[in-house]
């Protein structure tokens, strides 16, 4: 036995050589046109198929290979460019290479002496990255962290103790809000002579469509989920800042305690990003801690271009989370919290444990709230070393180039008219507004996708063509007039449109005022609304508009958007027919194995779509093109399953 137990290295050889040409062959399986990047499997169907048992004698070298081929044959590649389902995609051949340093070396980067040259490859590629961002100080760099929502939460509890560090030792106690203080006062008990906290009820504030590992990080903290303020989106998916001060204004007048605003660079539904600039304006005037959430879009620091616009304003942040397994591709996981002044990390959250940290200022550990951690961050030092800073962009502009042909290739005229409709950005009155800052002031255009997620429903044969951002207006507006809550909730992990913005009225109260009849306040008695008096053409909205807008009404008129639903019962029968075909057309692609592609919700008002994330820049044309003869393929077989309701078909 002890013998053989000398041998790991032969036995490494051998494992490695037949792993190699087991992963290369499927890699170029994965490329293949006809290819399939899973043969999918119900979880019973998989307890069929392979043997999950663990024995008590091994199997060894040759009995393992059996199990590591079936691992392979039904599991998800995503080394195939037509893996378009979640924000990662498969991992670079150099990403592939840094697991096997890192699994090799199998190091441990908490303190320097057991892990030096990754200790100093961690160091230089965040203080690399920092300065990107716009961090330009002596210890400006950051920690790597096993995911984003990691990296989220370190963020939050090191802007916690770093603002009130008595929590640290003491625990969180804050003092009683105002309305507390009244309440308990008319109960007789008095405040005077007591010495309450420093800080009210902690409240954090992140934009609807944030991601949901703050209210994790709320609920392991201790201050829980209620205590994240969901900040109102306008209809591009990006936080409103107005409505940011006005939160946190309420918040302060009630007694609480502002203290971390969390400003999303690519959000995961539509892809959008806060306004860092003005957002961190207002962290500033308040005393909160800005954070920046660039786990999907952070990456687009390397193309400078993007980067000034989408950007603008993260030398502003106190922290920033950008996770390279995404868009750079690098392998699972690598997630990167930066700071502009790295100390920061241990003089909050170090706690000294003399036995295995001795001063060294290099140890890494200390700063983070684990202990043993893998060295995650060189797989982005190795990448950045073998692509460059230039690869980087090259490959991110390729990915972005697919993203314009695939929208050009769902716009033509027989998928837009016939079975393809896409998600529209912004609203009416928006994209009129934001038109004229593109040609006057030649600002980005919001209403094409940020990123590389695309969002589209798929419409059948002989269905209506229904505006479902007008429907969604209305819908919202008259639930708003009478009090009801909406249809269906979401969780914050995706978009939800403005339900509001300070300064504008209820759309049905504007056409209310200006007068005006159509279909949803009065009896459809028009010209342009259609025979069944329950829906309205995109003509007679727009002709409720006010005069100062009679432009944009004739400028969006000429686009054939669909008929408006206003009847609460056939928008909802429209809704969830809608869903369910989305979600058919989705199961039955999966099955097939060709593709792999998500839906998405965005609201409470809007039917589930369909989200392709179009991040490997291994993408070709016949894969943009394959992808759209599967969908129509799948949704011909689909449609003979579902019936089309009444208020769905074309008239």
């Amino acid at each position: 036995m002890s013998t053989d137990l000398c041998q790991d290295a032969q036995e490494l050889d051998l494992l490695i050589t037949r792993m190699k040409d087991l992963l290369v062959e499927y890699m170029e399986e994965s490329r293949q046109p006809q290819g399939r990047l899973v043969d999918y499997k119900e979880p019973h169907e998989l307890e069929q198929i392979m043997d999950f048992s663990l024995p008590d004698l091994g199997v060894g070298p040759e009995g393992i290979f059996p199990t590591i081929t079936q691992t392979l044959k039904h599991s998800v590649n995503t080394f195939s460019p037509r893996f378009m389902d979640k924000l990662y995609a498969g991992s670079s051949p150099i990403g592939v290479l840094s697991e096997l340093l890192l699994a090799g070396l199998n190091g441990n980067s908490h303190v320097y002496h057991v892990s030096p040259v990754f200790t100093m490859m961690e160091i230089h590629v965040t203080r690399a990255l920092a300065r990107l961002y716009g961090f330009r100080g002596d210890r400006a760099g950051g920690l790597s962290c096993p995911g984003g929502s990691a990296s989220n939460q370190l963020a939050m509890v090191t802007a916690r103790n770093s603002l009130y560090p008595e929590i640290k030792k003491l625990g969180y106690f804050p003092r009683p809000s105002i309305q507390q203080q009244r309440d308990m006062e008319e109960r007789g008990y008095s405040f005077a002579g007591t010495t309450l906290s420093t800080y009210g009820k902690l409240i954090a504030f992140t934009s609807s469509a944030g991601h949901y590992s703050l209210e994790k990080s709320a609920v392991m903290m201790g201050l829980g989920t209620e205590n994240i303020v969901s900040v109102p989106c306008d209809s591009y998916g990006a936080m409103i800042p107005s409505e940011l001060e006005r939160l946190i204004q309420e918040n302060i007048a009630l007694g609480h305690t502002p203290f971390f605003v969390n400003a999303t660079a690519g959000t995961t539904v539509l892809g959008a990003f806060d306004p860092i600039r003005p957002c961190g304006e207002i962290a500033q005037k308040y005393n909160c801690w800005l954070h920046v959430d660039g786990s999907w879009g952070g990456a687009t620091i390397f193309v400078p271009e993007l980067a000034k616009t989408l950007l603008d304003g993260s030398e502003l942040a106190q922290s920033i989370t950008v996770n390279p397994h995404k868009m750079l591709q690098t392998s699972l996981q690598c997630s990167l919290l930066l700071v502009p002044d790295s100390s920061i990390f241990p003089r909050a959250n170090a706690l000294n444990a003399n036995y295995l940290f001795h001063g060294q200022s290099h140890d890494l550990g200390d700063g983070t709230l684990g202990c043993g951690r893998r060295s995650d961050a060189i797989k982005l030092f190795l990448g950045w070393k073998y692509y460059g800073r230039l690869g980087y962009k090259a490959r991110i502009e390729k990915s972005l180039s697919n993203v314009k042909r695939f929208g050009e290739l769902l716009a033509q005229d027989n998928f837009r008219n016939n079975r393809i409709q896409m998600l529209r950005l912004g609203s009416d009155h928006e994209d009129f507004l934001h038109r004229r800052e593109i040609e006057e002031e030649g600002k980005r255009d919001k209403t094409q996708p940020s990123l590389l997620q695309i969002c589209f429903w798929y419409r059948p044969r002989n269905s209506r063509l229904i505006d479902w951002r007008g429907t969604e207006r209305i819908w919202r507006d008259s639930e708003e007039l009478s009090g009801q809550e909406p249809p269906s909730r979401i969780p914050s992990t995706a978009a939800t449109p403005l339900i509001g913005s300070p300064n504008s009225q209820n759309y049905l109260s504007r056409l209310a005022s200006n007068g005006t009849t159509t279909a949803a306040t009065t009896s459809a008695t028009s010209s342009n609304v259609s025979s069944n008096s329950s829906t309205t053409s995109l003509e007679s909205w727009e002709s409720a508009s006010t005069a100062s807008s009679v432009v944009a009404s004739a400028t969006l008129a000429s686009i054939d958007r669909g008929t408006i639903l206003v009847d609460p019962q056939e928008r909802q029968h429209a809704k969830e027919w809608m869903e369910k075909v989305t979600k058919l057309v989705h199961a039955r692609i999966r099955s097939r194995g060709v593709f792999m592609i998500d839906y998405a919700p965005l609201g409470p008002y809007l039917p589930v779509f369909f989200r392709v994330v179009l991040n490997p820049p291994t993408i070709r044309e016949i894969d943009l093109t394959m992808l759209v003869d599967e969908i129509l393929e799948c949704g011909d077989i689909i449609e003979s399953q579902l019936e089309t309701p009444a208020c769905c078909r074309v008239v």
